[in-house]
């Protein structure tokens, strides 16, 4: 990680996706204090000026963890020292998608106000707000239409959202980013639809994530509806590029994941689209692990960054 490092240009080109997301997972908490730095120079070499950082822990699944105060303290002395901006994620809990297969209302509401409770927890207790780096908060559920397309859904999801945005965008000064992508599976909801009663009732800036590591191209179609919205309502958003293509898997279920790191040629295509898309910030997810990891594929997306 170092020689990647190194070997990298500490500035940024004229255009280019200048945010990425990072998601930590428990492998990270084993990493050394000088690999923590390795990795945040590694990105800002490439020209990365902000990070996501997509959730400081989990709960709810097989193998909890958390963030320790001195790690992260240490992630944004080095932002600090780099000049990198720092949006950090709240907690999340992994039963999010069980829940909203649910169709328990009653499960559904209970799990919400836990959510919403442990993340205004951590909002409170969190000492990085007053730092340099310090560029907001992310709420780490991503909302599609789908899920939240059976009667009564959508209000309770709005209410839920402002109960979590409002606390949060007044402590930090500024509107909690939060993810959507437009879902496959068929229903009566629109994208578009379920996101302007979102944004009537919520602090939020969604974050639209493109799609195209998993359904390539053709991703961008689906999200024409809520991208025209969006400009005719003047919401500010971002734009989330993927810079993975998803494998096959031995299991349809989606509870396995597989992928590897884009090519160069399909990227440059995504960011042609993304010059154009009047979005306030074009985010890459995520030069960790598909442009600084120590793949064949990686290392050949990295020399052509950015494409």
């Amino acid at each position: 990680m170092a020689a990647v490092a190194a070997g990298l240009s500490a500035c940024a080109p004229p255009w280019s996706v200048q945010s990425t997301f990072w998601q930590l997972w428990p492998s990270h908490l084993s990493l050394s204090p000088q690999a923590w730095r390795e990795r945040i120079a590694a990105m800002h070499g490439l020209g990365f000026r902000e990070i996501i950082i997509q959730w400081t822990g989990t709960s709810g699944g097989p193998e909890p963890w958390q963030l320790s105060a001195s790690t992260l303290a240490l992630i944004f002395d080095e932002a600090e020292r780099l000049g990198v901006g720092l949006q950090l994620g709240l907690p999340y809990d992994e039963r999010w998608w069980r829940q909203l297969g649910d169709p328990d209302d009653a499960a559904l509401a209970a799990f919400l106000q836990a959510a919403q409770a442990q993340a205004l927890a951590y909002a409170r207790a969190a000492s990085v707000t007053g730092r340099a780096a310090f560029r907001g908060w992310y709420i780490p559920y991503e909302i599609e239409q789908h899920s939240w397309a059976a009667p009564g859904r959508q209000p309770r999801l709005a209410r839920w959202l402002r109960a979590l945005s409002d606390p949060l965008a007044q402590q930090a000064g500024r509107a909690s980013g939060i993810s959507t992508f437009h879902s496959k599976l068929p229903g009566p909801l629109s994208l578009a639809d379920l996101w302007s009663g979102l944004l009537d009732a919520a602090s939020v800036r969604p974050m639209l994530q493109d799609g195209v590591g998993v359904s390539g191209m053709a991703a961008y179609e689906a999200l024409a509806p809520l991208h025209r919205m969006l400009l005719a309502r003047r919401a500010p958003f971002d734009l989330i590029v993927e810079l993975f293509e998803e494998l096959p898997s031995e299991r349809k279920d989606g509870t396995t994941f597989n992928a590897r790191s884009a090519d160069a040629a399909r990227v440059r295509r995504q960011l042609r689209i993304a010059r154009r898309y009047r979005a306030q910030r074009v985010i890459a997810f995520a030069a960790d692990p598909w442009l600084i990891g120590p793949t064949p594929e990686a290392e050949r997306l990295r020399r052509e960054w950015p494409p």
